[in-house]
């Protein structure tokens, strides 16, 4: 017999997607209207979002890896060049640049807010490195006060990974708002989800006009599939209108999802503080939204054990790049993203989670790092 939703010992999952019940009354519009494409839902989407993040377009794909590989052959990014890729990411990161063709250059990260290193990459840069890719990682903005004029001065463009930043702020700023160009996921375990895809903001109409070919089969303004004229080389990276309509739903409510991850984050705060063998990573008050909570922990292994225990989900850091078998390479250099991976663990953050369910979460981490 399942355990009910509300009794104290159910399981507590990691994250998951948090439907609003809006979306089958989307979906229901674009099925009446009977045309699923990348159409008027993506059309109004990408609105939204550009208007959310502050740019001046949006380009929505079919995935933020797309999304970020797709802004280096937009910035004619490819074959013989190299893009500096933080070493503490998700792996998309630097299969992106892969994809485009380009070379990926690990370069190590900050040991507090797990941003790329800016003094690191002023080290890296040579003479074959064309761009950099930020990563906010957990909705931290990366030390864009230095990494702009970084890039400006030696001429390489700066792409942002933003798809754990959605709402999240920099310097009163939207991030994925610096740079070139900001790249956004809507996968499961995002604020908004899509099931899959991704979106491109840019400020720049040239990155824009290709971006639109690049995602379309050489076409700026879609066509009939026929008789079209396709004046630019392109692929098939299009988003589509049932994703549209279950991102938009949920789009509709993400002030208050955005002030729910705020309420869990500093819930957290609040009985993990000052815990031996715990260290709540920092976060900015002035609009910085984290994804999910994360903590470094220096016994992660018996905490994640005693969280089994007690069904309730987590998940560790990623494995630095450097460690991954496309990308290995000697440990030298990387003692920060080493350091941060080993200890690094995200809580329990659905972002429908009660006070109980945080008070069972901290209880346990509490009771684990006390034996």
């Amino acid at each position: 017999m399942p355990i009910p939703t509300d009794h104290p010992d159910r399981p507590i999952a990691w994250f998951g997607p948090h439907l609003s019940g809006g979306e089958l009354d989307r979906l229901r519009g674009v099925l009446d209207r009977q045309y699923v494409n990348d159409g008027p839902l993506t059309r109004e989407f990408e609105r939204r979002i550009a208007a959310f993040v502050g740019t001046r377009h949006a380009i929505a794909v079919t995935s933020g890896t797309s999304a970020i590989a797709l802004a280096l052959m937009a910035a004619d990014i490819g074959p013989g060049d190299e893009v500096m890729v933080p070493d503490l990411t998700f792996i998309a990161t630097a299969n992106a640049v892969r994809l485009a063709g380009a070379t990926v250059k690990l370069v190590e990260v900050e040991p507090l807010r797990f941003g790329i290193d800016a003094d690191a990459v002023e080290a890296a840069i040579g003479p074959r490195t064309r761009a950099l890719i930020t990563v906010d990682v957990n909705g931290r903005g990366a030390d864009y006060s230095r990494l702009e004029p970084i890039c400006d001065k030696v001429g390489i463009a700066l792409i942002c990974d933003a798809a754990e930043a959605l709402g999240s702020r920099f310097a009163g700023r939207m991030l994925g708002s610096f740079g070139l160009a900001g790249c956004f996921s809507f996968s499961a375990n995002k604020t908004i989800t899509a099931g899959q895809g991704g979106m491109i903001v840019t400020d720049s109409d040239a990155l824009h006009d290709r971006l639109r070919e690049l995602k379309d089969q050489g076409r700026r303004r879609g066509g009939t599939g026929g008789d079209d004229d396709h004046p630019a080389l392109g692929f098939n990276f299009k988003f589509t209108d049932l994703q549209a309509a279950v991102a938009l739903a949920q789009f509709d409510e993400i002030e208050s999802r955005l002030a729910a991850a705020t309420r869990r984050d500093h819930a957290y705060a609040e009985r993990l503080a000052n815990q031996p063998g715990l260290r709540l990573p920092p976060f900015s008050e002035t609009g910085e939204v984290r994804q999910w909570t994360d903590v470094l922990i220096e016994d992660r292994s018996g905490v994640a054990a005693a969280l089994n225990a007690a069904e309730i989900g987590h998940r560790s850091f990623w494995h630095p790049l450097h460690r991954q078998v496309p990308y290995r390479m000697d440990d030298r250099g990387f003692a920060h993203s080493i350091d941060v991976s080993r200890r690094g663990l995200w809580l329990a953050s659905r972002l429908d989670m009660t006070d109980s369910d945080i008070n069972r979460v901290s209880e346990a981490v509490v009771a684990a790092l006390r034996r």
